[in-house]
């Protein structure tokens, strides 16, 4: 993140006289400054707050509250409302509209200024208020907020810090004479808040804000294909001091660092993270006969090729979920680029898709309809735990899972999640690494080194198959796909040692050695039986 200058005065007359000009008319299309303000309002309201969750018989803190667009739904249940807002006219207007309720509070302030009595609330909540902030104003709100919220316990509702912002760029359509707003990225965000931290006086342990999740506003990508309106959910916790590791984090510092995504792309191609790339991947979803329209859930979507491939190909509304922050945080600013480049040129959307990660034809060579034309990706992307998220049921036509679920230990729980996400007669698709299936296997030592250094969990294809039934599905084919698995690492280690010059000159001649010896290990286990690959298929019964 970019140094930022210490907040000025003028910075903050700046604010006021932003928002002066924008709330002398206190409406909902005056606060987003959006000429389909009314069409939106309507979809995300309840799309933000069900991300947040329930706040039954919670205290909950509303920052920058406005005109009171979400402090009248969320007293609806809370125990009490402080909504707070810096423009005098604004709460006027949410006053006006929500005092009748009884169990609001309002107060003008400057949350910059703000101070608050340590454990007071059980929810802070706050909608595009960060980006009004300068960074080291938003920081020492985090830390603010992580007093102001209470402890919670095990059996007690955790206390929850929820916010949304504009990254990257503005979203509304109306016209400004100024604009002081700080479109940051959402890596930006991420280094803010993940530092918070209480450390208790004894050093023993410490309270941190710790990520639920971080998604892509649905609403925005069904209404505008704009996926840089962002919204975060972190819970207060305590832990012993220094806080111990979290399986995202290893993920994040090994596996799926920036670099390692990086060497990944040079081997798969740019967008993926799993064996065969864009080809196979394109094979698979060719296999499931896609439809435009259909919803997707892309499970483990890593940097979001295979998203963009079943957006873009085939009409589909993809939604992807990742634990690895970076490979969300790659994924959104390619979606973001995609939005940039379709408002600065017009056509050539062939080459944009490809630019992006996605494809650029369907299985039989010839560009769909919907990439004649240069279109912002219909995908969503979030950061979250697959075992912890919850959609309603029946939310997916198909569920696709490329060789991630190697990172899930409770694979039969999952299953029957995606069972239930998935709509009557809803299809399944799962690529993964596997194990030979006697039941006296043990891996030999380098294959054993390699589970334990990737943390990875692995099952036979048989036995993927029995938990697939196990959790109701139908037509359940397990497959096993070494030979293919095989033909690929031949083809990748081959397009490596043809690229050698090339690849050397933009990381290493070291990395290039590391590289390759990694290919060769995974060819030869797989050569040997040892390390395998599956290829697992189902439906949801009708009935």
């Amino acid at each position: 993140m970019a140094a930022q200058a210490e907040p000025t005065q003028a910075e903050r007359d700046a604010q006021k006289l932003y928002w002066l000009e924008h709330s002398s008319q206190p409406t909902v299309e005056a606060m987003m400054l959006d000429s389909k303000a009314a069409e939106i309002d309507q979809l995300e309201r309840p799309e933000v707050l069900s991300t947040l969750g329930s706040v039954a018989g919670k205290r909950v803190l509303e920052l920058g509250a406005g005109i009171g667009r979400f402090t009248g739904e969320l007293a609806k249940t809370a125990k009490h409302v402080m909504a707070c807002d810096f423009m005098e006219v604004s709460i006027a207007e949410n006053r006006r509209q929500h005092e009748a309720l009884g169990n609001v509070s309002f107060m003008v302030a400057d949350v910059t200024e703000l101070e608050q009595e340590a454990g007071a609330y059980d929810v802070v909540f706050s909608n595009w208020l960060l980006m009004y902030l300068s960074d080291a104003e938003v920081k020492a709100l985090a830390a603010k907020v992580l007093r102001w919220l209470a402890p919670g316990g095990v059996l007690f509702f955790r206390g929850v810090l929820f916010f949304r912002e504009s990254c990257f760029r503005p979203s509304g359509d109306r016209p400004r004479k100024g604009n002081p707003t700080h479109y940051r990225n959402p890596r930006d965000y991420f280094a803010m808040f993940d530092g918070a931290e209480l450390v208790s006086a004894d050093s023993s342990s410490s309270c941190h804000l710790q990520l639920v999740c971080c998604k892509c506003v649905d609403t925005y990508v069904t209404v505008k294909k704009n996926q840089n309106q962002i919204c975060w959910k972190f819970q207060k916790v305590e832990t012993p001091h220094p806080r111990p590791p979290l399986y995202r984090t290893f993920l994040d510092t090994q596996q799926y660092s920036d670099a390692s995504i990086a060497l990944y792309e040079a081997v798969y191609g740019r967008g993926f993270v799993s064996p065969g790339g864009q080809r196979v991947s394109q094979q698979l979803m060719d296999s499931l006969e896609l439809q435009p329209g259909m919803t997707l859930l892309d499970v483990g979507c890593g940097i979001g090729g295979n998203a963009f491939l079943a957006a873009d190909t085939y009409g589909c509304h993809v939604h992807g979920i990742d634990l690895s922050v970076n490979m969300i945080l790659v994924a959104i600013e390619r979606a973001a680029a995609a939005i940039a480049s379709s408002r600065s040129s017009s056509g050539g959307g062939a080459a944009a898709a490809a630019a992006n990660g996605s494809s650029s034809s369907s299985g039989n060579g010839v560009i769909s309809p919907r990439q004649q034309q240069q279109v912002p990706h219909d995908v969503t992307f979030e950061v979250a735990d697959v075992l912890t998220r919850d959609f309603q049921q029946g939310s997916f036509d198909v569920c696709v899972s490329r060789d991630s679920l190697l990172h899930v230990q409770g694979k039969q729980a999952l299953f029957s999640r995606l069972f239930r996400w998935l709509k009557p007669g809803g299809r399944l698709l799962v690529t993964d690494y596997c194990q030979p299936s006697t039941a006296d296997f043990s891996p030999s030592p380098g294959f054993a080194a390699y589970i334990a250094k990737h943390r990875y969990s692995l099952l036979s294809v048989e036995a993927y198959g029995q938990q697939l039934a196990a959790a109701g599905f139908a037509e359940v084919q397990a497959e096993d796909c070494t030979a293919e698995l095989i033909a690929t690492l031949e083809a990748e280690l081959a397009g490596l040692q043809a690229g050698k010059e090339e690849f050397t000159a933009k990381f290493s001649a070291d990395e290039y050695e590391v590289l390759t010896s990694r290919w060769r290990e995974k060819l030869a286990r797989a050569q040997a039986g040892e390390q395998r690959w599956g290829k697992l298929t189902a439906v949801k019964p009708l009935q």
